[in-house]
Formats: C-alpha cells, sequence, structure tokens
C-alpha cells in the first residue's frame, strides 16, 4: 500500500476526529503517536466505507485487497485508529495463527487487545489461540486469551 492510500485512510479517521476524547488519550498517556478519538462505532463505520472504497473506481484504494489493506494498517504501530481499523476488515474466519500471533506481539493496549480478539481473532482459530496463549510469557497474549475466553465460553 502506497503513502497515498494510507493517506486515504487518515482523511477518514480526521472526518471520525473527536478532539475531546483524543486530548484525554493523550493526557492519560496513551501510547500512540497520533490517536483521533475515533469511537468504536464510527470505526465500524469507516470499515464499511474502506471496504466500499476497494470496490470504487474513483477512489485511490480501488482493487486492493482487503487482507493487504489490513495488514498495512495494523503496521502503522503510532496511530491508534489503524490499530483499531484493521481487525474489522480482516476477512472474518481467515486469519492464521501464525498471523495472530504476529499481531498479539504488537498489541499496546487492553483497548485495542479486545477489538482484535473481538473482530479478528476469535473466528476459527479462538479455542487454538485460548490454549496457546493462556500461560503465555506475554501480559497482553494472557489478556487476549481470558477475552478470548469470555467470548467463546
Amino acid at each position: 500500500m502506497t503513502s497515498h492510500q494510507l493517506s486515504a485512510i487518515h482523511k477518514l479517521f480526521r472526518s471520525r476526529q473527536n478532539i475531546f476524547t483524543s486530548s484525554l488519550l493523550r493526557q492519560h498517556g496513551y501510547v500512540y503517536k497520533v490517536a483521533f478519538g475515533c469511537s468504536l462505532p464510527d470505526i465500524k463505520d469507516l470499515a464499511l466505507m474502506v471496504k466500499d472504497m476497494l470496490s470504487d473506481a474513483e477512489s485511490p484504494l480501488y482493487g486492493l485487497d482487503v487482507t493487504d489493506v489490513s495488514e498495512a494498517l495494523w503496521a502503522e504501530d503510532d496511530i491508534r485508529e489503524s490499530k483499531m481499523l484493521a481487525p474489522l476488515l480482516y476477512p472474518r474466519g481467515t486469519m492464521t495463527v501464525e498471523t495472530a500471533e504476529r499481531w498479539a506481539q504488537t498489541i499496546p493496549t487492553p483497548e485495542v487487545a479486545d477489538v482484535v480478539s473481538m473482530y479478528a481473532f476469535q473466528f476459527g482459530i479462538g479455542q487454538e489461540l485460548i490454549e496457546r496463549w493462556m500461560d503465555a510469557e506475554s501480559k497482553m497474549m494472557r489478556y487476549c486469551a481470558r477475552s478470548l475466553k469470555k467470548r467463546l465460553s
């Protein structure tokens, strides 16, 4: 994905920016370089918009693979909304255990852990991730395992 294509998604984040929430996140020491303060319902709406843009010949995202877009967003460690949008775009039930483990290594906050567990990890591989991560060294992997266990029980 090019920087121009990522910028098109960042513009969507700006369109839903909540300055109050953004400033609260900064005040409370969130780890992101950029936090637009978008709510989860806004991010769900943006996921639909991005999916539409992938099939719109006028869009800079036209023709891109949704998995590639999701991976590119996940790689943006410094933008909160990118980490939250990526799991909503990842095709449900197609994530492999290897991809989940790679993603889990870079989960920055419990908020993102909850979103990625709810929208990506639980489908198809959830039970296996629980078994692998319940006693993991990584605190965030253990958190995801507990989150998945609650969802799948």
